[in-house]
């Protein structure tokens, strides 16, 4: 079984990533040609993360589980943070930017009504912190940087998802960041009318400068470590920005360089490609996966593309050269392409998929079930992972047994 595997996706474990004794460093010692692709999902997890680390300004917004906002249920509510999904963070943060008036106006409301001295303070404490244009600034900032990992992450969280679609993603995802880079501008002006729908002053009053202390041999340098407007896009805005642009090319380059490999699959490569460029292409290929692929996809691609040269407009990925090769009853004629748009499919983009069915054990596992066996349990575990298929069987044919209905 392990003969047959054809690529590997995990997360960012060392035990699992590990490039010398690492899981999947054991098995492409036994299987070269198996690739691995760090999880996606993780990847661009580990980005925002590092991107919230370069700047001590940078933190995730607070949990307003507490505060009464009214009755208007059709409006944003603010969310609980999420404290291992950094992306699904968006949501939290930009409730609170649409928010921003309501949870004055409740912060507001809990310093005049409430009765508890430590509620009162900690009302105020909030408030203060609320009402200040540095808070605001950096609030509209993040929104905006989290705004295009988000719809990112949940691309590469889809069923129909592959690694060609993940890497223009990603790509559209840098695009995004480095266009944000020269609209320092607009966001502030975007911060200032948030303020002054509050009455906040945006000039506030000078504060006392804080300088780091000088040591014997130190460099003559700015010694400030306060934040001022002035500053504030030197400090804080741009450090997010380089940091985010930089490590999405760098995690990413293991993924790029899997795509490479399955390029000249692409229906808009082949079209343009030459018959120089496909001999090379594919023979690169052939050497990878000399134990699944013969010598004569090279022959294959050259009659494929001269074939259907004017289908391939019409197709947008390599799976749907599959599935013409397929529909077409030309699988004896194309084996060895048809076998490499499958390895190509096969690849794991994330492996979210498998690790929400964990979270599936605590829902089938409860109290009242604490005491069944091992065998019970995955069989029951496998019924609700894979509950779109459980409802397509029929029971009828088995009289007396017993069956449950699983939660989706």
């Amino acid at each position: 079984m392990v003969l047959k595997i054809m690529g590997q996706g995990y997360d960012g474990a060392s035990v699992m990533s590990g490039g010398y004794t690492g899981v999947q460093k054991r098995i492409s010692d036994i299987i070269p040609n198996a690739s691995y692709v760090h999880c996606a999902a993780h990847n661009l997890n580990l980005v925002l993360s590092d991107v919230a680390k370069s700047s001590s300004k940078i933190k995730s917004a607070p949990r307003w589980a507490s505060l009464a906002l009214g009755d208007d249920v059709a409006k944003t509510v603010l969310k609980k943070v999420c404290t291992t999904r950094w992306e699904s963070r968006h949501n939290a943060v930009f409730a609170l930017k649409y928010r921003y008036r309501d949870v004055l106006k409740s912060l507001t409301n809990i310093m005049l009504t409430s009765d508890k001295k430590e509620e009162i303070n900690r009302a105020k404490g909030l408030k203060k912190k609320l009402e200040s244009f540095e808070f605001v600034l950096i609030l509209t900032i993040w929104e905006q940087i989290l705004r295009p990992f988000y719809v990112v992450s949940k691309k590469l969280q889809s069923i129909d998802s592959n690694l060609h679609n993940a890497c223009e993603c990603l790509q559209s995802a840098i695009a995004i960041i480095q266009n944000l880079r020269e609209k320092y501008e607009e966001l502030v002006t975007s911060a200032t009318d948030l303020c002054n729908s509050w009455g906040i002053a945006v000039n506030n009053n000078q504060r006392r400068r804080i300088y780091s202390k000088n040591f014997f041999g130190d460099l003559d340098g700015d010694k400030r470590q306060d934040i001022t407007e002035e500053n504030l896009r030197i400090k804080v805005f741009l450090p997010l920005i380089d940091t985010a642009l930089v490590q999405l090319n760098n995690r990413f380059l293991g993924l790029q360089k899997v795509v490479d490999k399955f390029n000249f699959l692409q229906p808009q490569v082949i079209l343009v490609s030459s018959e120089d460029n496909i001999i090379k292409t594919t023979y690169d290929f052939i050497l990878y996966y000399k134990k699944d692929i013969s010598s004569d996809l090279t022959r294959q691609m050259l009659s494929f593309k001269e074939v259907i040269i004017d289908s391939l407009s019409t197709m947008k990925s390599i799976k749907d050269i599959a599935n013409y090769i397929l529909e077409n009853d030309m699988a004896s004629l194309f084996k060895d392409i048809l076998t490499a748009c499958i390895i190509f499919i096969s690849l794991p983009v994330t492996v979210a998929s498998a690790e929400r069915s964990f979270s599936k054990l605590k829902i089938i596992k409860n109290y009242l079930r604490n005491s069944m066996g091992q065998e019970r349990l995955s069989n029951i575990s496998i019924l609700n992972i894979e509950r779109s298929r459980t409802k397509e069987l029929n029971y009828s044919n088995h009289k007396g047994t017993k069956i449950s209905s699983f939660k989706d």
